[in-house]
This record gives C-alpha cells, sequence and structure tokens, in this order.
C-alpha cells in the first residue's frame, strides 16, 4: 500500500520535476562557464579549481534548502522519493565505496574478489533485503532487528554495529573528497577538511536522510558528466585507448601497467578469493547505507524498481570508472616512458611533489632531482625511462589525471574532480545520516517507551551528525588512515556482526538471546582474526576476518537457539508478516 495520497504525489512529483531542471539548469550553466573561462584563456589552476567549489557549495546548498522538522522526511524522505531517482543515488553510493579500489576495475576480473563481492551484496540489498526493508516500514536495517529483538542487550548491539559501519563510511566518504580536493587541485589539506565536513553536516544536518539521497542523486549526476565528457571527447577524437564495455588489448595493456606500478595487488589463491567475494558481499548486503534509499521509496513495487534502477546504473559507473582508470595508465604511460627523468611533463613533477608519483622510486620536487634519483638507480644520465619507472602512488590521482595526461584541458580535469568530491559527499552523507539515524532514532527514542519528543529526537540526531562530523574533519585534515581502510572496516563490520543478526531474525527459533551470542561470536571471531593478520592488511584480509567473524557468531547463534525451546510464536508471527504478510512489525511511530 502506498503511504500518500495519489492527488499529493502528483501534485509533489510536478513541483520535484521542476526543481530538478532548475538544479541541472544551473549546473550545466556553472560548468559551461568554467569550459568558456578555459577556452578564453583564464588561468588553469582558478579553471580547474572553479568547478569543486562550485559543486561543493551547491550541494551543499541543496541539502540545506531540504530542511524539514517532519520525522517522516527527516528519518525518511517521506517516502516520495521517485524510483527512479532512488535507484540512481544508490549507485553513486555504492559506486563511491568502490573509488579507492578504481583501480582493480580496470586491472583485475570483476567476477570474483572485492568487485565481485560488491555487485553480489548489492544485488542482495537491491532487489530482496531493500525492498523488504520499504514492506516494513522500518526507518533503518537497525530499527528493523531492533523491532525483532527488542531486550536491550541484542538491540543495542545491532545499533552499535549498524551505527560504526556508518560513522566508518561517513568519514570514508569524507576523506575521498578531501583527497581528490588535494591531490587533483593543490587546495590546502586543513581548509579541505574543514569544507568537506561543513558541506556534509550541511547536508545531512538540516534535511536529514531526504538532503543525503537528493544529494546523493545530483552528485550522481555531476559523476556522470564529469567522468564522461573526457570519455566522449578521446572517444570522438578516435583516441581512447580502450573500449568501454570491457575487453581488447587496451584493457591488457592497462592491467600490467597497474601492475607494474604496484597500485594493484595481485589476486590471491582461489580459495581465498572465494572467501573474499563472500564476505564483501554480506557486508555491503546489510550496509545501512545501501539500503537506506529504498527506505525513502513510496511502496514495495517502487523499492523493487529503485533496485533495478540501482544495480543497472552501478554497472554503467564501473564501466565509467574502470575505462577511465585503463586509459588514463595508457595515456600517462605514454606520455612518460621513453623519456628522460629531466624531461618529464610538468604536471609529473607537481604531482611527485606532493607525493603522488614516483619518479625512480622517489618523489622529487624538480628535474635535476628527477635525474639524480635515476642516476642513484644505476640509470644513465639522460637515459629514457621505463613506463615502471613513472609510477602513480594512488588510483584517485591516476582517475582524475585522465584529462591532463590526454591534453583536454583545465575545465575537463575541474569537471572530473568535481565528480570525484560528489560521489565522496555523497557517501559521507548518507552514511552520516544513517549513522545518526540508528543513534538517534532506533536506539535513544526507544528508551522513552516511543513516545519520545520529535524536537528531543532530531536535537540528539543532529549532536550525533556534529560529533562524527568532527572526527571526519580531523581524519581528513590528518590524513591517519585511507579510504580503503575505513571502507574495508566497515564492510568487515557490517558482514561478521550485521549479518549474522539478519540471519537469526529470520530463524523461527532465534530469540533475544540467540541474537546477543550471534552478535558476540561475531566480534570476537573479527577481532581475532585481525589480531591474527600480518600488519600489511589489504582489503581481502579485512573480508576474510570477517568471513571467520560471520560464520563463528552464526554458528554459536545456532547452537544456541537449538539448545532452547523451539516454539518461539512471537517469532514465528513476526516472519511471517514480514515475509508473506502485510510486513506492519514496527510500532506506530508518534512523532511520524
Amino acid at each position: 500500500m502506498s503511504d500518500r495520497p495519489s492527488e499529493a504525489a502528483l501534485f509533489d512529483r510536478a513541483n520535484l520535476d521542476a526543481r530538478i531542471t532548475f538544479v541541472s539548469a544551473s549546473f550545466l550553466l556553472a560548468y559551461g562557464f568554467a569550459a568558456l573561462l578555459d577556452r578564453v584563456g583564464a588561468p588553469e589552476r582558478f579553471v580547474g579549481a572553479a568547478p569543486p567549489w562550485f559543486t561543493i557549495v551547491a550541494l551543499a546548498a541543496l541539502g540545506f534548502l531540504l530542511h524539514s522538522m517532519r520525522v517522516s522526511v527527516y528519518y525518511a524522505a517521506g517516502r516520495a522519493v521517485p524510483a527512479a531517482y532512488s535507484g540512481f543515488a544508490n549507485a553513486a553510493i555504492v559506486i563511491a565505496m568502490v573509488t579507492p579500489f578504481a583501480t582493480r576495475l580496470a586491472g583485475r576480473s570483476w567476477t570474483l574478489g572485492v568487485v565481485g563481492g560488491v555487485f553480489l551484496g548489492l544485488a542482495t540489498a537491491a532487489f530482496y533485503l531493500g525492498p523488504l526493508l520499504r514492506k516494513t516500514g522500518a526507518f533503518s536495517i537497525s530499527g528493523l532487528l531492533a523491532a525483532r529483538f527488542p531486550s536491550a542487550a541484542p538491540r543495542f548491539g545491532v545499533i552499535a554495529a549498524v551505527a560504526l559501519s556508518s560513522g566508518l563510511l561517513a568519514i570514508a566518504g569524507g576523506l575521498i573528497a578531501v583527497d581528490a580536493l588535494v591531490d587533483l587541485t593543490g587546495a590546502g589539506r586543513t581548509f579541505a577538511a574543514f569544507a568537506i565536513a561543513a558541506a556534509t553536516l550541511v547536508i545531512a544536518g538540516p534535511g536529514g536522510l531526504a538532503g543525503a539521497i537528493w544529494t546523493a542523486a545530483a552528485a550522481g549526476g555531476v559523476a556522470l558528466f564529469g567522468l564522461g565528457l573526457p570519455l566522449f571527447a578521446l572517444g570522438a577524437r578516435g583516441e581512447l585507448p580502450v573500449n568501454i564495455l570491457g575487453g581488447g588489448p587496451g584493457w591488457r595493456e592497462a592491467a600490467e601497467l597497474l601492475f607494474a606500478w604496484r597500485i594493484v595487488p595481485a589476486p590471491m589463491n582461489l580459495l581465498i578469493e572465494i572467501g573474499a567475494t563472500i564476505a564483501v558481499a554480506l557486508g555491503v548486503a546489510t550496509l545501512a547505507p545501501t539500503l537506506a534509499p529504498a527506505v525513502t521509496t513510496n511502496d514495495l513495487a517502487a523499492a523493487r524498481r529503485s533496485g533495478f534502477a540501482a544495480f543497472g546504473w552501478s554497472i554503467f559507473f564501473a564501466l565509467m570508472v574502470g575505462g577511465a582508470v585503463a586509459a588514463s595508465a595508457i595515456e600517462f604511460a605514454g606520455a612518460t616512458a621513453g623519456q628522460p627523468p629531466e624531461r618529464l611533463p610538468p604536471p609529473v613533477y607537481a604531482a611527485s611533489k606532493r607525493g603522488l608519483v614516483e619518479i625512480c622510486g622517489a618523489t622529487v620536487r624538480n628535474p635535476s632531482e628527477a635525474q639524480r634519483a635515476c642516476v642513484a638507480q644505476g640509470l644513465a644520465p639522460g637515459a629514457p625511462l621505463n613506463a615502471a619507472d613513472v609510477r602513480p602512488m594512488e588510483g584517485v590521482y591516476l582517475l582524475g589525471a585522465l584529462p591532463g595526461a590526454s591534453g583536454l584541458g583545465a575545465a575537463a580535469a575541474g569537471l572530473l574532480a568535481s565528480g570525484l568530491i560528489a560521489l565522496g559527499l555523497a557517501l559521507a552523507a548518507t552514511g552520516l545520516q544513517t549513522c545518526a539515524t540508528a543513534v538517534g532514532h532506533d536506539a535513544l527514542y526507544r528508551l522513552r517507551g516511543e513516545i519520545d519528543l520529535t524536537s528531543r529526537r532530531l536535537a540528539i540526531t543532529r549532536l550525533v551528525l556534529i560529533v562524527v562530523s568532527a572526527l571526519g574533519y580531523v581524519v581528513g585534515a590528518t590524513h591517519i588512515v585511507s579510504p580503503s581502510v575505513l571502507v574495508s572496516l566497515a564492510l568487515s563490520i557490517s558482514a561478521a556482526c550485521v549479518a549474522p543478526a539478519v540471519a537469526m531474525a529470520f530463524w523461527p527459533r532465534a530469540g533475544d538471546r540467540e541474537a546477543l551470542v550471534a552478535l558476540i561470536g561475531g566480534v570476537i571471531g573479527l577481532v581475532a582474526a585481525l589480531a591474527a593478520a600480518a600488519a600489511a592488511r589489504r582489503v581481502e584480509i579485512y573480508a576474510l576476518a570477517a568471513l571467520a567473524g560471520a560464520t563463528l557468531g552464526l554458528a554459536m547463534g545456532v547452537v544456541s537457539g537449538l539448545s532452547t525451546e523451539p516454539e518461539k510464536p512471537g517469532a514465528r508471527e513476526f516472519i511471517r508478516r514480514v515475509l508473506r504478510g502485510d510486513g506492519q512489525v514496527m510500532a506506530p511511530d508518534k512523532g511520524a
């Protein structure tokens, strides 16, 4: 059943279409003006930096203008986001999570490993768990699990796991945006971190989930334009070195370069890759930010359509990101290989000065330092370099370097940087909002017998937003951890702790004790596996640790359930209503 009268929905849709047209026109005019400035000879630094800063301000303004004090709007976007936009926003959120592993889209198979796990988990969330969550009327996955296991201990355990994984994703998204702003425009890190943290807070604070989802949809449009323009321009000139749909010698050449530069790790053995695929899929499927867009749709059918849109757009975005990375790798190698170290393109020295490129195993500031570094490696003075001698250090830099390496101009570089920053903001805002919802609504609101004032609930939620944003600023300014580590941790917590609880929720013999035991087992398995792992960790290590935690947690929960009374009428009725009934298992929200 739809939650909204048809006449009101039609009126809102007409109003929505007008607003979307206005926002789209504003972005296009701003980016067109940047391209015009590039044509008339404006300073390249200004032209390259103007689009990213405009994007930050515009997305923050969009989120702020969607402010609301209504619970249904703040926590569920009024259930009024059309399926096409909800799915598009979800695709932007998912591809933002993949951005720290962007080189794997060009240098590794999509069947197994991180990429395969992401798409398998997205399919589970988009086609099954998301629509199921919308059917129940819950605001979040933690809210649904809290209704299934109402005792304090399992409820707070689930909420803590959801809040922690969402908070880590929020900080990771902010760090992705800060790194893109610093690495691709030369902005100062401290000011960039403050600007991104403030923009994220302005997006999620006043508007809640409505602000986060609509901002994610707008960010997806910016990324689509920013990534698509260089690829389209190179294709129109007949200079695109890869087929975007995959296959061909260009992809093989790009993969060899990425392996030579050591920014794509070598595959592990088959069993490890399969285990990592399963663990990443479990993590993505139960992440609150990947399920949140389904909550905003009008009904169950719309949630299903949103899932199909999310999966299709995610595949398309992944093809664009992988194609851009592959094309950039080939163009970068073509510009540097065969050149002596003192005659490399000036942007390469500038990037090396910022620690983004190594020349003969060292970061240098000028051609003379590059020459000395290569001589120290045994190369004769003036000898041409191989492609492996000039090594990009980060995949995000390589992705953003495509316009510069291809000679497309500063405006195209600024637009691509805008796309990466917008994706980071989308992930940051959605992670921030889902984290605050878990703490401010699912935990504290239920403590007061479901009669808590709306104003107090929103105040607590916004306090959580401020705290997490402040942590995001500190991480962005200090860069004490990488986005890939934060995303890996978020996925591992979700897989090890939330996934077993979801499995217990649909087992009739599981009660509050079984949920708590599964959570404890997941935490013990995850922590023990990470402690036993080597110091040099990669996402596969986090994934295997999560799989160990999920397996231990699920096993402990099953053993506990088999040792208790088999009949739990309340659990059986909950499962029946969710899977085969009307799905109305949530208590009415008096503030909605």
